[in-house]
Formats: structure tokens, sequence, C-alpha cells
């Protein structure tokens, strides 16, 4: 049962138990009830104004999830990796690492043998820990 419903149901009541509405106490109880009927309407007309942008605020998010796809590609939420400076490591660990020749951030997906990666920016060896 709505709250509309709920109000119309104890006006209703107030209709066929023969309710006295020219008493003091009459009179504030069928004030009550006609304020409860107006603010159950309002809370109806609310709901609606609610649903209304939920459905609209579903079909943006919709738009803009095409619009990142198209933009950005698909994105994988199941991806491992925790890098930022690429998109390629297949979910494999990645080692991250700043150049400490020109400072570019770099990710390799494998530790090499030498312990020493060159770098893709700027060519010269970069020792890893």
């Amino acid at each position: 049962m709505t709250v509309t419903e709920k109000v119309a149901y104890l006006k209703g009541l107030m209709e066929g138990l023969d309710f006295q509405a020219d008493t003091k106490e009459g009179k504030i109880i069928k004030l009550m009830a006609d304020i409860l009927e107006d603010l159950a309407l309002e809370v109806t007309e609310a709901q609606d104004d609610i649903d209304d942008i939920n459905e609209y605020l579903e079909a943006v998010d919709e738009d803009l999830t095409t619009v990142e796809e198209e933009l950005f590609g698909e994105y994988d939420d199941d991806e491992d990796c925790d890098c930022h400076c690429c998109d390629d490591c297949d979910g494999e660990e990645c080692y991250e690492v700043v150049c400490p020749h020109c400072g570019e951030t770099v990710c390799f997906e494998e530790e090499p043998e030498n312990g020493v990666f060159p770098c893709p920016a700027c060519s010269q060896d970069i020792p890893l820990d």
C-alpha cells in the first residue's frame, strides 16, 4: 500500500465513522489529514521525478561508456597489471621504473638476466636493483 493509498484509506475511515469535523479536535485532525494528503502527493511526484532522472542517468552512462570504448578501446577490469605506464602488459607482472638518464617512466614485462634494461626513450641502460 502506497502512502497516497494509506492517506485515502484514512480519509475514508474518517468519513465512514461519522467523523465530527466541526469540533476543535475534529478540525485539527481534518487539517492533519489534508496535510498528509498533500505530502503524499508531493512524495509521489518526487519519486516519479527521481525515477525519470535515474532512467536518464542510465542512458547517459551507457552513452558515455560507448564514447569511452570508441576513444580508448575496451577496458578489461580483470587485468592484474598495476602499472600505469603501458597498456600492453596483458595482465602479466610488470616492472615500472624511471630512467635515471631521461626521467621517462618505462614499463618492462620481464626482469633482465643481466639486471640492465635499455631505455626505449633514450637508449641508455637502466640498472635495476
